[in-house]
């Protein structure tokens, strides 16, 4: 296997090529991409496999966090007797995400 500079160089000079920088076949010259379509479809099912593996755990944290009364996000415990899914951090911090300003004092409880 070659090392990351000599892979580097290699990639660079198909792709000065007009050839697919992973498997060094021609490219359709209408093609708007630089990978064949037999690269394009491995990088997409490639993709696809991890992100549902990676969505698969995240999920079963979710449910289990939730059936914890914990926060789904960081796992801090929220009390029982809270309305609030999430602890007072992760409020305050997506509040300040989704609007772009912190949090009012006034909505805290």
């Amino acid at each position: 296997m070659a090392i990351p500079v000599e892979r580097r160089k290699i990639y660079l000079k198909r792709k000065k090529s007009g050839l697919c920088p992973r498997c060094g076949n021609k490219v359709k010259k209408t093609s708007k991409f630089i990978n064949c379509d037999d690269c394009r479809e491995y990088y997409r099912n490639y993709n696809r496999e991890i992100s549902e593996s990676v969505q698969e755990v995240r999920r079963e944290r979710y449910d289990r966090r939730k059936a914890k009364n914990c926060c789904p996000r960081c796992g801090t415990p929220v009390g029982k007797k809270s309305k609030n899914i999430l602890c007072q951090q992760c409020l305050d911090k997506q509040y300040k995400y989704n609007n772009g300003k912190p949090r009012p004092k006034k909505l805290r409880k």
